[in-house]
């Protein structure tokens, strides 16, 4: 008896088929790239925040450490003026003289420090000098501790706890003698606005302990002498 060869036909993936095949494989690799885009934006943005933050808490601790450290002791600016320990506006720059600047290397110098905060091109700016009684040529040392700021303003508290837009006030500059020194305030309130961040508000009671002479002190600690 004759036996019949009943194969069944070979069959391949038809066109269509095809088609579906690779859209669906497109569909998750669209799926995949988002997602690992997601994430690497997501990280991308959680870097820079930190980055931000480590920047504010370095401007932080920069400015608690140098209120906290002021020290009443004037100066003469670089046109032989006499300026008090401290002196600022609201919007304005903020200078004072502060002391603990440390000395390891016991260098000729004085272990006091004349400071200034400012707001330029968007950024806070800490200034300081290496001399009190400053020439017209010395230099200052400029350092950026903040970007991306858009206001800055300050408050001063005096001896009845009052908050004053200046320092010395009208009051006080009116009717104390050029050549007498006016003590700083208790205290400084400090509003610093950031594109990003909003406002923020720090206030720092400032540390006021008396000047001493002594072995290590250096003449450069002591106020400029009036002229005759």
């Amino acid at each position: 008896m004759r036996r019949h060869d009943r194969r069944l036909p070979q069959r391949g993936f038809t066109l269509l088929e095809i088609i579906i095949v690779v859209a669906i494989f497109a569909i998750f690799a669209l799926l995949a790239y988002g997602g690992l885009d997601a994430v690497l934006n997501t990280r991308a943005r959680v870097e820079l925040s930190q980055q931000r933050i480590a920047e504010l808490q370095k401007a932080y601790i920069r400015l608690r450490d140098d209120f906290q450290q002021v020290r009443d002791r004037p100066i003469r600016d670089n046109y032989g003026d006499l300026q008090p320990g401290l002196l600022g506006a609201d919007n304005a720059a903020v200078e004072f003289t502060r002391g603990g600047w440390r000395n390891p290397l016991s260098q000729p110098r004085s272990t006091l420090e004349r400071v200034a905060y400012r707001l330029d091109d968007k950024a806070l700016h800490r200034s300081s000098w290496r001399i009190l009684d400053r020439a017209q040529d010395t230099p200052a040392v400029d350092v950026v501790l903040l970007q991306d700021v858009t206001d800055l303003r300050w408050r001063f508290m005096d001896a009845q706890r009052e908050w004053q837009t200046r320092w010395p006030t009208l009051q006080t500059a009116a009717s104390t003698s050029p050549t007498a020194s006016v003590p700083p305030p208790l205290g400084i309130e400090i509003r610093i606005t950031t594109t990003d961040l909003g406002e923020l508000r720090f206030v720092f009671r400032l540390g006021l302990d008396p000047l001493t002479v002594g072995p290590g002190t250096s003449s450069a600690d002591q106020p400029p002498t009036p002229p005759p």
